[in-house]
């Protein structure tokens, strides 16, 4: 596939790749890294929700829950600018791991009929647009008897995106009841933090930090790290911040007059605080302090 030099000319495509017996379709998209050790990412995206939830994070950054391509469900192969590859399993909220077994089987599958329609690309530059007048996408889908065949997918309407952020009324009182520090300034982040897991096995899990500095003082007000579990995944993650937040400013035993952010997700999810308290919420480009 890399020997093909047509990376370029599918950036602008997704296709699907639905083998027999799977329950997704995989979704097909390039990704060109400019610097660095690996020269390529070929993504293969597990099902209409990720395809979905990948297409408007990369429309808008800050759109849903996803804060790093880490996050997404899928294989991917890695072209390694010296030479070589590797097959990764990414899961929301675990470090990516080589992949094994039957999930090399099935990238096998879907890497083979990739490469099939590389090679018609070089003839048919719109190939994977072939459907597109339909509302489909371009797939290659595997027959019970094991022959494959071009056919249109059609693309099901995107779910409606919900965000749900609710506080303990008791916390409400508690926070209502403190002092007002009206030149206070807390700087909040939450992230996901790179380099770091846990120490789970067999499979460690990735890190998320949230964090408050208090500018002027210049030091940590706060400053938690979590993973995702089991029953909440990556929505329970950040719905509950929003509470965390509120619980640990009721622990510094007062309310400040603003809290500073740049993230524009995280903006979002702390504004219905601001319904509960009257301190000023501000979104910046930089704080240097984060």
């Amino acid at each position: 596939m890399d020997a093909l030099h047509v990376w370029g000319a599918l950036l602008p495509f997704n296709w699907v790749v639905k083998p027999a017996g799977t329950v997704f379709p995989y979704f097909c998209s390039v990704v060109k890294e400019g610097d660095g050790p690996v020269s390529v990412r070929f993504l293969m995206l597990e099902g209409w929700q990720t395809m979905h939830d990948y297409v408007r994070t990369r429309a808008d950054p800050n759109f849903g829950f996803y804060s790093s391509p880490l996050e997404f469900p899928r294989l991917e192969l890695v072209i390694i600018r010296s030479g070589g590859a590797k097959l990764f399993r990414y899961d929301t909220g675990f470090m990516p791991m080589e992949a094994a077994g039957a999930q090399r089987e099935l990238a096998a599958k879907i890497l083979w009929e990739s490469y099939g329609l590389l090679m018609r690309v070089e003839a048919d530059p719109k190939l994977p647009m072939k459907f597109a007048d339909e509302k489909a996408v371009f797939a290659r889908v595997e027959d019970p008897d094991g022959s494959w065949r071009d056919a249109p997918l059609e693309i099901p309407d995107p779910r409606p995106h919900v965000e749900k952020v609710t506080f303990e009324k008791a916390d409400i009182k508690r926070a209502q009841d403190l002092p007002f520090a009206s030149d206070a300034v807390l700087d909040v982040d939450f992230r996901l933090v790179r380099g770091e897991q846990t120490n789970d096995a067999p499979r460690p899990r990735t890190v998320y930090q949230l964090v408050a500095l208090d500018p002027s003082a210049k030091k940590t007000v706060f400053d938690f790290r979590v993973s995702i579990s089991a029953d909440g995944g990556i929505r329970g993650l950040w719905e509950s911040m929003p509470p965390q937040v509120l619980r640990s400013m009721i622990a510094t035993g007062r309310i400040a007059g603003e809290i500073r952010v740049k993230s524009a997700r995280v903006f979002r999810f702390l504004r219905p605080l601001c319904v509960e308290l009257p301190f000023k919420l501000s979104l910046h480009d930089s704080l240097p302090g984060l």
